[in-house]
């Protein structure tokens, strides 16, 4: 990139990241948001958790949502910004939001459950929670802030545990990991968007989007083609979760063990 003319550079960028375009221009950067944005789809006021780059405040700022953010990672440009961890008691009413994301969060949370409660506590009843969270693969524990190792049953038993309920929920992999590897892989996932950005202006980016992120959504949601999702770093899943009623895992347990423990000897 750095061989070419510092024009052509400029240009580049702007076709790469047109200027007023919430979303970024790769995969693993639009997929997840172009979910958010389905998901929380009429919903008002969102609550966003952990945005330290701004990604999520950002697109839904744009597309016109109230947004609010907690992190514990300083956010200034953010209006209604709250830094406190989200595993405490939060200054906003019962009830509050029409939706919560925590994109990328879960997975450095050791009070997970704490959160989740929170969560629960702030959003409405017919609230919307969406989750994009690390699943275990080759080198989802690499980075020493993922203090928790998921899949899809740890999450939807978590999210149960804190009174949720899994609506939808697709697996990535393949097309969000692609632009992140060999210059090949880029290629063959970046030029299609240049061209079809040459070609067809904003109309092209938006039917390159929607083509990536129904790609990925249908091989993540099949029985068959979600193993191959599995073989990637970017291996992990985008939900959609509502309230509902918090299972009692306790008693499960109970009624599993009951009778199976060794009888007492009494001595």
């Amino acid at each position: 990139m750095r061989l070419l003319p510092a024009s052509i550079r400029d240009r580049l960028r702007r076709w790469a990241c047109p200027e007023g375009d919430p979303y970024r221009p790769s995969p693993d950067e639009f997929i997840p948001s172009m979910a958010i944005e389905r998901y929380l789809e009429g919903k008002t006021r969102v609550l966003v958790v952990g945005d330290a780059m701004g990604r999520e405040w950002t697109l839904l700022s744009r597309l016109g949502k109230q947004v609010a953010v907690v992190d514990v990672v300083p956010l200034p440009d953010a209006p209604n910004f709250v830094q406190q961890s989200i595993t405490e008691r939060t200054p906003f009413a019962d009830q509050w939001f029409d939706g919560v994301v925590l994109a990328e969060v879960l997975e450095h949370l050791f009070e997970d459950h704490a959160a989740l409660r929170e969560v629960r506590r702030i959003l409405k009843d017919d609230g919307i929670l969406v989750i994009t969270v690390p699943y275990l693969s080759n080198r989802q524990d690499e980075a020493p802030y993922h203090v928790r190792a998921h899949s899809r049953r740890t999450i939807d038993r978590l999210l149960a545990y804190c009174g949720f309920r899994i609506q939808e929920h697709f697996y990535r992999g393949l097309v969000s990991r692609l632009p992140q590897r060999a210059l090949t892989a880029r290629c063959c996932v970046l030029l299609p968007r240049l061209m079809l950005n040459l070609l067809f202006g904003a109309a092209g980016l938006r039917w390159y989007r929607r083509c990536c992120y129904g790609l990925e959504r249908w091989m993540g949601s099949g029985r068959l083609l979600c193993r191959i999702q599995k073989h990637f770093a970017s291996y992990g899943g985008i939900l959609k979760a509502v309230k509902a009623e918090p299972v009692d895992f306790a008693a499960i347990q109970v009624a599993e063990f009951s009778g199976k423990l060794p009888a007492s000897t009494g001595e």
